[in-house]
């Protein structure tokens, strides 16, 4: 795991990781790392890891970075020992990729009674009393706890935090290790930070026992392992290859969730951890773990609030792919409405025309969200590129299928209805494409289902032959398509809106407007819903055909 320390003299070090795997530097408060040199520029240069190397890059700064000597141009790697700099300001690295953190998983330590075993909870809630520290040490300790509790005040990364966190214990306890493995996204744990007495590079491994490390991560236990007065056997057999004769070990706890945990050890030239230790690594553990957690809490509620934000332009977006223009006068009148149940959804519906036809299609993609949006766009473009320059509404469907088979992901399709109807005479010409049949309306209050043949769903296979069909409007008449969001509405209960409430719905309406046809349907399937939530994309789309004179 790569981990570049950048130091600059007066400066607590940043740290370049997989938790900030970007460190901007410059005169402006706004970098990750901020110096006040003239010689700067606001954004002077970026670190930044990629494919897990460690670079940097001059942002065009005045003065220029140089990396021992030689200016940078391009995107420079880095290796530990590299001496910055940026104008006239001089800045160190140490890369931290060598140390190894081993939990062995055979070798289970003796916690007998040499072993101070107890709940992290019950060292920080204060509810035992304290041990009597030497009166040179417990002044050190409370400015330890005083100056780490700033840090969750302190506009400070996480990752700093522990840093500076193991940084000031691993001195105050004079310790030869100090660790913190936290936990992924799958649960696994890993060391973000790694101290050894030898340096932050060292190479030699650091074991710890898988049993305590279970004991921190799933008991939430606190333990203190010593010597009990030089008893090697009380160890476990990877503490004594290594020569380690005490150690700490207390979970990362915050709001009931244990993230991780601290380690730290000590040789036989430094006498035993004693309860006081175990009690200040626990609480300052705890306030580490509230730090985390807040970190992660805002880095979640940025995430979602992007993520909004973006879903909020991508619904707009495609509310636009679809038209809004409502003719009202001339040969026919026309109607459509998609409301999504998510953000963004997969029905469609197009149409267009000119002095002789009218072009109109439905469709509704397999899936939701923003896969199915997607789809929804490359149909709705197929079908008006398509629809351009062929007459037949089932060579339209062949080609529209064709193209969405060799684009789309085998187990999404798209079920679709498109015609011409003819403005002259009234004759429709369609082609189905295992779509909900649409719905003729009469003037007299009458609902039928048109006879349709109803063909395969786009995109299944790469070539189909689709059925293409007629049927003639006469004056005064509406054509109803939907989505099967209609007929699929549910009840609180589960129950089925069905297409015989449907039909219900538009009985007995009689001579009306394509729109007031569109919002009988709502208002039926929203009554109908009583609350329960949107399941499905809802669209519709309605003409009433005229006549050539374009009067009822």
């Amino acid at each position: 795991m790569i981990r570049l320390h950048i130091n600059v003299a007066g400066h607590p070090p940043i740290t370049l990781g997989p938790e900030s795997p970007v460190v901007s530097v410059g005169r402006a408060p706004t970098n990750d790392l901020t110096l006040l040199d003239e010689s700067l520029s606001r954004l002077h240069a970026r670190f930044a890891l990629v494919e897990g190397a460690a670079t940097l890059e001059d942002l065009g700064s005045k003065n220029g970075t140089r990396v021992n000597g030689v200016p940078v141009t391009g995107r420079q790697s880095l290796k530990s020992g590299d001496v910055i700099h940026f104008g006239s300001v001089k800045a160190t690295v140490l890369q931290d990729a060598s140390s190894k953190v081993v939990i062995d998983y055979k070798d289970a330590p003796d916690l007998s009674r040499g072993t101070l075993v107890m709940p992290a909870a019950m060292l920080r809630s204060g509810l035992l009393a304290p041990a009597q520290p030497g009166a040179d040490r417990w002044p050190r300790a409370m400015s330890v706890l005083q100056e780490l509790t700033l840090g969750l005040i302190r506009d400070v990364t996480a990752q700093q935090l522990l840093e500076d966190l193991v940084e000031k214990l691993f001195e105050f306890l004079e310790a030869e290790h100090g660790v913190v493995l936290l936990r992924d996204a799958s649960g696994a744990v890993e060391p973000v930070v790694v101290r050894t007495r030898k340096g932050r590079a060292s190479k030699a491994d650091i074991h710890l026992s898988h049993t305590l490390v279970e004991a921190a991560l799933e008991r939430r236990e606190a333990i203190l392992l010593r010597d009990n007065g030089g008893s090697p056997e009380l160890a476990s057999k990877s503490l004594i290859i290594s020569g380690v004769t005490s150690a700490i070990v207390t979970p990362l706890e915050a709001e009931g969730e244990v993230i991780g945990l601290l380690y730290f050890d000590a040789f036989l030239t430094r006498k035993s951890f004693d309860e006081d230790d175990l009690r200040l690594v626990t609480v300052l553990a705890h306030v580490a773990a509230a730090k985390i957690h807040n970190a992660r809490l805002a880095e979640e509620v940025q995430k979602k609030r992007a993520l909004e934000q973006e879903m909020a332009i991508a619904r707009t977006i495609q509310q636009r792919l679809v038209p809004h223009e409502t003719p009202s006068e001339g040969a026919f009148q026309l109607f459509a409405t998609l409301r999504p149940a998510k953000e963004v959804g997969g029905d469609l519906y197009d149409y267009f025309w000119d002095e002789r036809r009218l072009f109109f299609c439905i469709g509704d993609v397999s899936g939701k969200g923003v896969p199915a949006a997607l789809v929804m766009a490359l149909t709705k473009t197929l079908f008006r590129a398509n629809a351009a320059f062929l007459d037949d509404p089932a060579l339209i469907m062949a080609a529209v299928n064709a193209r969405l088979y060799e684009e789309t992901d085998p187990t999404m399709f798209v079920t679709a209805f498109c015609g011409f109807l003819d403005l002259a005479d009234g004759r429709l010409r369609y082609s189905n494409a295992g779509h909900d049949r649409p719905l003729i309306l009469s003037p007299q209050g009458g609902a039928t289902s048109l006879e349709a043949v109803p063909g395969l769903a786009l995109g299944v296979f790469p070539t189909f032959k689709y059925p293409l069909q007629e049927v003639l409007l006469a004056p005064g008449e509406c054509f109803l398509l939907y989505t099967d969001g209609v007929t699929e509405a549910v009840d609180p209960d589960q129950h089925l809106y069905g297409l015989a409430r449907l039909t219900a719905a538009l009985e007995g309406l009689g001579p009306t407007s394509p729109e007031a046809a569109i919002q009988a349907v709502l208002d039926s399937v929203d009554g109908f819903a009583r609350g329960a939530p949107q399941a499905d994309d809802i669209t519709a789309v309605c003409f009433r055909y005229f006549g050539p004179a374009g009067s009822p």
